[in-house]
Parts: C-alpha cells; structure tokens; sequence
C-alpha cells in the first residue's frame, strides 16, 4: 500500500497507539489507500473493529492535536480528524461483530486473524444501465414547471446541480464502464474529452432565472440522449411516453426544449 509521504507519519503515530488499545481488535485502510489511487491531497480512510466502550474522539484528541475532531455526518460510526496541518482523517468505527461490506481494503491490524484484503475490482468498460430509473428523471423535468412558476430559483437551482451530478455524471460514467469506489472528489480520469466537453457547455449553475434554465437545457438534452442510447445498448425499458409528457408541458409553460 502506497501512502503518501505527507501522512505516514500520521498513520505511524496512530496505528502503533491502536495497537496497544485493548478494545480495538483490527484496523484496514478503506478509500484510495486500498483502491491504489492515493495522492498528495487524499485522506487516511481508517476503518476500526472494536468492542464496547472505545470512545474514538477521546482516544484520537488524546494522541495527536486536531483542529476538527467530530462525527462524519451521513457515515454510520464515522468520525471526522483533521490536524492543524490540515491532514485529515476519516476514522469509521465498526462493531467487532458488524458485517462489513467487500469494498477494497488493507488489513493493518488484526490481532484475532479476523480480516483478509480485499483488492479494487478489475476495471470494465462493458456498459450498464446505472443506479436510477429514467422516468425519475423524466419526473424532475417536468417538476421544473412549478418551481420556475413559484420563481424559486434557489431551489431551481439546487435541483438543476443534482439532476447534473446525480443522474447525468452517473449515466456518463455507466456509457464507459466505470464502477466508481473511490470517492467524490475524483471524476476526471474517468470521463472521456467528449464528455468533458459537454459538462463544461452547459455552464455554471446560478441562482437566477437565465442560469438554471440554459443549465435544465443542457441537463435534459445531454441526459435524454446519452440515457436513450444507453437503454438500447443494455436492453432497458426506455420510458418514451413519460419523457414526451415532461418535454410537452416544458414547451407548454416555460417555452423551453431541451439543447
């Protein structure tokens, strides 16, 4: 396992503590670390098996100065660690008995021989449909009409960089192959120029009325495409009657087409 030089003596430092705390019985590096893809910019994802009554903030604030020590929000057992040189950590506590998931990992600990690595899944470029059906979508096009009517751009808006992030990035990555473990924050290495440079046309996100509605147009068009494509290519039902329903009512009320 490549760790970066700017972490290992983070690591060093907390994996020999760990080490001597009875009630912690492994450790495995989780993230990047596992995944091979770690940078100068990733994080320590530590994965921890312990029994009742480690008290993981306690233990860490103990050991090494933090300016950030709290729960992760959304990471069941997660907690948040970054030090005053801004080194972060993400500490995940786990039960000794939890039933952990097979994502990549590096064993580091493992005082009961409870663990084995788990190495990063052969990379595919075959074409799925991914997570999400496209008649969800469909359904926030069209809900489009009302939130332009209300004049509630802020929320416009914030739906507009979802129906980007969460569906449209998604079904680019599902086009190529690619099965995404290894977090958010990387997303370059895994689109192609073309869908590079459709991402970029359709331009930032405001919250004002001309901004979202170039965004929407974009969205749509890019996804409507891409997703009819995609469907053909692995035998999805494509919802035409629930895509043209959405499309109708967008001409209709806001006199738009997708681009």
């Amino acid at each position: 396992m490549a760790v970066p030089e700017d972490l290992r003596g983070l690591l060093t430092t907390l994996l020999a503590d760990l080490a001597r705390q009875e009630r912690v019985r492994a450790v495995f590096a989780g993230g990047s670390l596992a995944a091979g893809t770690a940078d100068r910019w990733s994080d320590l994802d530590l994965h921890l098996l312990t029994e009742p009554g480690f008290e993981v903030l306690a233990w860490v604030t103990g050991l090494v100065r933090t300016v950030i020590a709290d729960t992760l929000p959304g990471v069941a057992g997660g907690h948040l660690l970054v030090t005053p040189d801004w080194l972060h950590v993400d500490l995940i506590v786990h039960d000794v008995d939890d039933a952990l998931d097979d994502l990549p990992r590096v064993v580091l600990l493992d005082k009961d021989d409870r663990l084995d690595d788990i190495a990063p899944a052969p990379s595919s470029t075959e074409p799925y449909w991914p997570v999400g059906r496209p008649e969800v979508f469909c359904y926030f096009v069209g809900n489009l009409v009302a939130v332009a009517g209300r004049g509630e751009w802020l929320a416009a808006s914030a739906g507009t960089a979802m129906m980007r992030d969460q569906w449209l990035v998604p079904l680019m990555l599902a086009e190529n192959g690619v099965r995404k473990n290894d977090g958010a924050k990387r997303l370059n290495r895994y689109l192609t120029a073309e869908q590079h440079s459709a991402l970029a046309a359709i331009g930032p996100i405001g919250v004002d009325e001309a901004s979202v509605l170039r965004a929407q147009q974009g969205i749509v068009g890019e996804y409507l495409r891409r997703g009819r494509r995609l469907a053909e290519q692995t035998g999805t039902l494509w919802p035409a009657a629930v895509e043209q329903a959405a499309l109708a009512v967008w001409e209709r009320e806001l006199g738009l087409r997708p681009h």
